[in-house]
């Protein structure tokens, strides 16, 4: 495995939602131009990103399934990772069922059936969720990330010793200031860094963590 990825599900995923969504928006093109010499070559098109999407959303299954039970997470992670997995069955399950409507209307030289149309918009929007979902899993519970960048370390362009942005008036009314740039009274120089927070209660548990398979924490 490469060391940067936790699993290829990440890498999988993108060509499963960029060959089924294709196919969709092809197939309802082709049935717009069903009349038109374009109409016929729209539709095999169409065809082709049909069935190497299902392909692709048979892999990002297996993947997905790989991750669903080696990836640490938490207890509110896991229950979004739950509801991620069943919108992908349910999606692949739509497409399965379009690429068997679309083998029935191989014959048509043009266009789609209704039945095809429907389950591929369906899929679509299925698809649209789950996609979603998991995003989520990963920008919003942190699933898969290897690190976290530091906010303080990355400076753009003219921005000085680091990201200036303003805030509003401190206590007192005092006027707003921006972070990253040094005060004129101290002379340039940065400002003292804060006491030190007090330690811990130790007897303080700290949240337990959600594993599958072969994971030391926590078990189902």
């Amino acid at each position: 495995m490469i060391e940067i990825l936790p699993n290829w599900h990440p890498v999988v995923v993108h060509f499963t939602i960029a060959l089924l969504l294709t196919s969709s928006a092809l197939f309802m093109s082709g049935a717009l131009l069903a009349r038109r010499p374009v109409g016929s070559a729209v539709t095999h098109v169409a065809r082709w990103n049909l069935a190497l999407g299902v392909v692709a959303a048979v892999v990002a299954l297996v993947t997905g399934w790989q991750a669903y039970n080696t990836v640490a997470h938490d207890e509110p992670s896991h229950a979004n990772m739950t509801i991620h997995l069943r919108w992908a069955l349910g999606s692949a399950a739509l497409f399965l069922a379009a690429a068997a409507a679309a083998w029935f209307d191989r014959r048509r030289a043009a266009g789609a059936s209704g039945i095809l149309l429907a389950l591929v918009l369906a899929g679509s929007g299925a698809l649209a969720v789950t996609g979603w979902l998991g995003g989520e899993n990963v920008y919003r519970y942190g699933l898969g990330v290897k690190s976290l960048p530091k906010s303080d370390t990355h400076v753009h362009p003219g921005s000085g010793d680091g990201h200036q942005h303003e805030h509003g008036p401190g206590p007192g009314g005092e006027p707003a200031v921006k972070t990253g740039e040094s005060s004129a009274k101290d002379g340039g120089r940065a400002a003292s860094p804060p006491a030190s927070p007090p330690a811990s209660d130790p007897s303080a548990a700290s949240p337990g963590g959600h594993s599958h398979g072969d994971a030391r924490d926590h078990a189902h």
